[in-house]
């Protein structure tokens, strides 16, 4: 179409135009009009065939495929060259991490994966619910997962099961609780109640009753004893007390550390005078006066032989029933059930009381237990001041051991057969005591030959008793000083012997007048460990107490009293 326009286009221009101009405009008008050929005319209207184009380039061969090891960016056309890695086999396993059995190795999901979802090592579907708390009354030692199902209140009554107090509600019993919530009678116990019967055949055969024995011997145990009785009566005198003489004594021991323990307490009108002694194996405490202004010192026994005051021997324990000057010592009076008239008899939680008069004197028994056992006992004049008795007291009320922190007191040696004898040579001697109950190593104690100058004691001689004997001189005598320890035990104990010897010197003798010679010289007893004479302070010892006790004693083991 496009050669036919361009022919009547040049036909038009020549009828136009004339003929030689012509031929000219249609030569210019051919050649090559493709613009990718290399001899493109843009000049050309109508393309003549002649167009020439470039050789195409060669190809670039090569993997052409991104993904292989092998590819060629530069490639044009791919050769099949391409190279790619080996693709592992997959490893099967479970790829969830909030799985219990999550596998970080894992390259393929298996459907394998299951969960812990508490964290309790237990699987979710292995879990089983229910209450889990071993407080709980349901508790289900299978349930792996609490569901708050637990109960804690079994009975349902509103207290807590941890809450309850099960006891004894029962009124009438001895230990009727009545804090308890759940009941249980059958832990219920009733108090034994001593009939009047009972307790006339008891003190009819006294010695052979439970009563009789309050069980003193091998338990802790402290005893007050007591009696007050008139001395007299004097006109004008207002004060019936300043009439009266009260005597306490408190016995007690305790049979696993070995300790014993007294007291004395004697009233004479106004005056009082109290005392006490508490020894052991580890030395004595003593106290002059009471609680509150009594002062406590520390002493030692080296040698301390524990005796059970309440231990029965053949020459120890109370006095025969039948001695009526013991038992007169004693209260004075002796019972059986014939005695009063109106004995009675009551009983309440545990504790048994009988009480009797005959008109002039009224007694009381207070036992415990069952069977009854003796607590106490009393004897008193009706509408009077007169009256002794017994009572068992409670061990946890006194110290029943030895505080080694008071102040130190020195031993009490107390001598017999104590004799001074001629003027030149002059002795001194004498015995231990029989009633010596201290003792102590000879190393401690020393015995000193003093005078008195100015208020102060001066020590002319000394011996260590340890030593046995010494001489020492002076301005004018020769002094020997021997101590004997005739059982040869080490200690400063009963029956061992002291002597002093003085003689005039030899050569330079003192004239008659002299001032030293007329000095008063006495022989004395130092305690180096406490640093004080001996005898610091003084109290008895229990031999001595238990002689004055077992009159007390004496009438717990009586049958009968008469006025």
């Amino acid at each position: 179409m496009r050669v036919h326009l361009l022919v009547v286009f040049l036909l038009v221009s020549s009828l136009l135009a004339g003929c030689a101009e012509s031929d000219v405009v249609v030569e210019e008008a051919l050649g090559c009009t493709y613009t990718d050929a290399t001899n493109y005319n843009e000049s050309a209207i109508v393309d003549d065939g002649s167009c020439v184009y470039p050789e195409p380039p060669e190809p670039v061969l090569g993997c052409m495929y991104a993904d292989a090891l092998n590819y060629n960016a530069a490639a044009t056309e791919d050769d099949s060259s391409c190279r790619y890695p080996v693709v592992p086999d997959p490893i099967p396993g479970c790829m969830y991490d909030d799985a219990y059995n999550y596998d970080a190795n894992a390259t393929e999901d298996d459907s394998s994966c299951v969960y812990d979802s508490d964290g309790d090592g237990i699987l979710d579907e292995f879990e089983e619910a229910g209450c889990t708390s071993a407080s709980a009354n349901n508790h289900n030692s299978s349930a792996t997962e609490d569901d708050g199902s637990c109960d804690y209140d079994l009975d349902d009554d509103g207290v807590a099961d941890w809450a309850e107090t099960v006891g004894c509600t029962d009124l009438n019993a001895s230990n009727y609780d009545a804090g308890a919530t759940d009941a249980n009678d059958g832990l219920c116990t009733y108090d034994y109640v001593m009939t009047l019967d009972e307790f006339l055949n008891a003190i009819d055969d006294f010695d052979n009753s439970t009563i009789a024995e309050p069980l003193l011997e091998n338990a802790s145990t402290v005893v007050r004893i007591w009696t007050v009785e008139l001395v007299g009566e004097e006109e004008g005198i207002g004060n019936p007390n300043a009439n009266t003489t009260g005597f306490e004594v408190y016995l007690g021991h305790d049979p696993q550390s070995e300790v014993l323990y007294e007291r004395i307490l004697i009233r004479m009108g106004t005056i009082t005078i109290d005392q006490t002694t508490v020894q052991g194996p580890d030395g004595i405490n003593y106290r002059n006066g009471n609680d509150v202004s009594g002062a406590w010192y520390y002493a030692r026994d080296e040698v301390y032989e524990y005796e059970n005051p309440f231990a029965e021997g053949e020459d120890d324990g109370p006095p025969d029933p039948d001695d009526e000057e013991a038992l007169q010592e004693a209260c004075d009076l002796e019972i059986d059930s014939t005695w009063a008239s109106d004995w009675s008899v009551s009983s309440a939680n545990g504790v048994h009381t009988a009480t009797g008069s005959n008109g002039t004197f009224a007694a009381t028994f207070v036992t415990l237990g069952d069977p009854p056992v003796l607590s106490s006992y009393r004897m008193e004049e009706i509408d009077g001041l007169v009256n002794c008795g017994m009572e068992v007291l409670d061990p946890a009320d006194f110290d029943l051991s030895i505080n080694a922190n008071y102040p130190r007191t020195s031993i009490t040696m107390l001598f017999e057969n104590e004799i001074q004898e001629g003027e030149d040579p002059k002795t001194w001697t004498g015995e231990v005591s029989d009633e010596h109950f201290e003792e102590a190593n000879l190393n401690e104690i020393e015995m000193r030959v003093v005078y008195e100058e100015d208020e102060e004691q001066v020590v002319v001689a000394a011996l260590s008793l340890n030593q046995g004997t010494t001489s020492h001189t002076d301005d004018c005598y020769q002094w020997t000083l021997s101590w004997s320890d005739v059982n040869n035990d080490g200690y400063a104990s009963t029956n061992d012997t002291y002597s002093v010897t003085r003689t005039d010197r030899v050569f330079g003798a003192c004239s008659d007048d002299d001032e030293y010679r007329n000095k008063e010289f006495e022989v004395m007893f130092w305690d180096n460990w406490a640093d004080l004479p001996v005898g610091g302070v003084f109290l008895p010892g229990f031999h001595l107490f238990a002689a004055i006790s077992m009159i007390g004693i004496a009438s717990l083991y009586s049958r009968r009293h008469n006025s």
